[in-house]
């Protein structure tokens, strides 16, 4: 009886799944671009959310409401616990990438048909899942602390100083930048960086991130260097990551700065020393502003006034993440978020 409930319950979301796919592909959304404007109005896509939009075939309509709202930059996450792209040196993020798939390449062909520049979003950066079947296979690329230590916030992290370790990120960097000409950006995060649990490691990811850019560069040149720090003074105590001195030295062409706070008061609070007004000075910034997760949502009410506290400096924004604020699982209607970034965004 049971086998046969579930068996039903299988043909059910098959259907559903497929009802939802043909119905995509008949109405296909229009070509749009968003209104030019110099300013960064970002949001960021999670693993799963573009896999689920690429295999629903739903991702044109998503990128289309994001143009029509005038957002113009969508930062993909394409390596979380694997790559969600075929790779010649990480594995697949099998959990959420299907075999003979290639969710980035959909999601870079979405994003030219409605004007966005797509970003390929290295979530994962120096950091390593505990079972991850790269730190099975490289041990001797995993960091120590003095008393032997590898897990530091529950994950292992790699060696910027190992050569192997170089030469991986190197390889994985540029293979992306040949097999997606089309694509508009490379971005690198928090993760980008070494716990200070593990010592001074300042030089070497300041060696590893002028090898690995310029590497890129080589392969294509138009490629946007993007980095997502958190506020320097805490990015440079804790996890080793000069990233003013890379904005510097013409390493990084974007900075997307993580100021997650409560309230626009905080986060007004927090640009004073975020280093924001010295990388403005090089290149194109933005304040990446956190609208809640699956526990606790923003209110949009809040999500404005903190995205209205940004552009009052002429700074961009981008908001994390796209699940959370542009479908039910935030708690207001398309209607009303529509109603919201129709004003901010203009």
């Amino acid at each position: 009886m049971l086998l046969k409930q579930f068996k039903k319950l299988v043909v059910l979301s098959l259907t559903g799944v497929l009802i939802v796919i043909i119905l995509n592909l008949l109405t296909v959304a229009p070509p749009h671009k968003p209104q030019s404007n110099n300013l960064v109005k970002g949001v960021w896509l999670t693993h799963l959310g573009n896999s689920f939009l690429t295999y629903t075939t739903a991702i044109d309509n998503v990128f289309h409401q994001l143009s029509l709202l005038n957002f113009n930059r969508v930062y993909i996450s394409v390596y979380n616990k694997g790559t969600i792209y075929p790779s010649e040196y990480a594995l697949r993020n099998h959990q959420v990438s299907l075999p003979w798939t290639d969710p980035l390449s959909s999601t870079i062909k979405q994003g030219k048909r409605q004007g966005l520049k797509i970003y390929a979003w290295y979530e994962y950066g120096m950091m390593l899942n505990k079972y991850d079947k790269l730190a099975q296979k490289h041990p001797d690329w995993l960091l120590k602390t003095d008393n032997g230590t590898q897990l530091i916030n529950n994950n292992l992290w790699l060696n910027p100083g190992n050569p192997e370790v170089e030469q991986y990120w190197i390889n994985l960097l540029t293979e992306v930048a040949e097999k997606y000409p089309e694509l508009d950006g490379i971005q690198l995060d928090d993760h980008w960086g070494i716990p200070k649990a593990f010592g001074n490691k300042r030089l070497e990811m300041n060696n590893l991130t002028k090898k690995v850019v310029e590497a890129v560069r080589k392969v294509n040149s138009n490629l946007i260097i993007s980095v997502s720090p958190n506020p320097y003074h805490f990015a440079v105590k804790n996890y080793n990551q000069d990233w003013i001195k890379w904005v510097k030295e013409k390493l990084v062409d974007e900075i997307i700065i993580q100021i997650y706070r409560p309230t626009a008061t905080e986060v007004a609070r927090s640009l004073t020393d975020s280093g924001i007004k010295t990388a403005h000075q090089y290149i194109p910034v933005g304040v990446g502003i956190y609208t809640g997760n699956f526990w606790s949502r923003k209110s949009l009410t809040e999500i404005a006034e903190q995205v209205s506290v940004v552009k009052k400096y002429n700074y961009g924004y981008s908001l994390f993440c796209w699940e959370y604020l542009f479908t039910p699982l935030h708690n207001s209607s398309r209607q009303e978020r529509e109603a919201v970034f129709k004003v901010v965004n203009f």
